[in-house]
């Protein structure tokens, strides 16, 4: 895997948010689905398909199939399709997913421990189990926040054994992983500091002399080497990590617009409107209603 350190893998959070074995058939067919996890399926039996990064995968027994958070992809099963399916997230401190840094492989065979991982987790984690399967629904979308919020409750040894599963099934992704040249990953590179302090005061004012004192530069200078080596502007970058927290307060909670304005750094809620819909091209209010019901 490149260019991580062992000091930013050692406080990677790796955590489960709901883990089962499943049987679906030609309902299991969603469009335009978004979440801020990333979801790993092992396919037992049958077929379905999926489709994101402009491709289109068929799931059939004996594969691994890996779709990172933020991920809009669409599924659909003609008949049957027995599958174990993950979501976890694989944060660092700086609140941005590895699997956002990495660009791996999204489907492969299933190594021969897969299927012991998964039962492994199963039974690990028997309260993780999602209360219905569209995507769309209230009761799905918020089960897997509550997840993260709930913390672990298991007991040391159980904790380290889960972990250590999710690290087995990550890892044959990792190995085929590349860079990510996307802004995070140049970021991480460069200024990982600088990264950290934004995801600690996103609901706060952050002002250009608040990020170089961080990079123990001034201002102007850092300003200009983080264009240099990221490709944006310091402010420019911060407004990308607000309005990026905010695509997963409006998926994962039931917050007002203007709360989560004000949880992401906007006091002027027609500001932040105004600047999500520059961004992603949608008001908060249809992005919401797009992928919320």
């Amino acid at each position: 895997m490149p260019e991580l350190t062992q000091a930013q893998l050692a406080t990677l959070e790796l955590k489960t948010l709901a883990v089962q074995r499943i049987e679906v058939g030609p309902w299991w067919n969603f469009k335009q689905v978004v979440s801020p996890f990333s979801r790993l399926w092992l396919i037992l039996d049958g077929h379905a398909e999926v489709r994101h990064h402009g491709r289109c995968f068929e799931l059939q027994p004996g594969q691994l199939h890996l779709v990172p958070p933020f991920t809009v992809h669409d599924c659909s099963c003609a008949d049957r399709l027995d599958h174990y399916h993950l979501h976890f997230v694989a944060r660092q401190p700086t609140g941005i997913d590895l699997l956002s840094l990495l660009e791996p492989e999204f489907q492969m065979a299933a190594p021969p421990a897969a299927l012991a991982c998964f039962q492994r987790l199963d039974a690990l984690h028997p309260a993780l189990k999602l209360p219905c399967f569209d995507p769309a629904q209230e009761a799905y979308r918020r089960f897997p926040a509550a997840a993260e919020q709930r913390g672990h409750d298991l007991p040391a040894a159980d904790w380290f054994e889960a972990n250590g599963l999710l690290t087995l099934l990550l890892a044959p992704f990792l190995r085929t992983a590349k860079n990510h040249e996307g802004v995070h990953a140049r970021a991480t590179r460069q200024f990982l500091a600088v990264q950290e302090f934004i995801h600690a005061h996103m609901r706060e004012p952050v002002h250009l002399a608040d990020l170089a004192r961080v990079a123990s530069l001034h201002p102007t200078y850092f300003s200009d080497r983080f264009q240099q080596l990221v490709g944006v502007r310091p402010l420019e970058y911060l407004m990308q990590r607000r309005l990026e927290r905010a695509q997963y307060l409006l998926l994962t909670s039931r917050a007002s617009i203007k709360e989560v304005a004000y949880e992401v750094g906007f006091p002027d809620p027609a500001y932040f409107t105004r600047a999500f819909t520059r961004c992603w091209k949608v008001s908060p209010t249809e992005y919401r209603t797009a992928h919320v019901r």
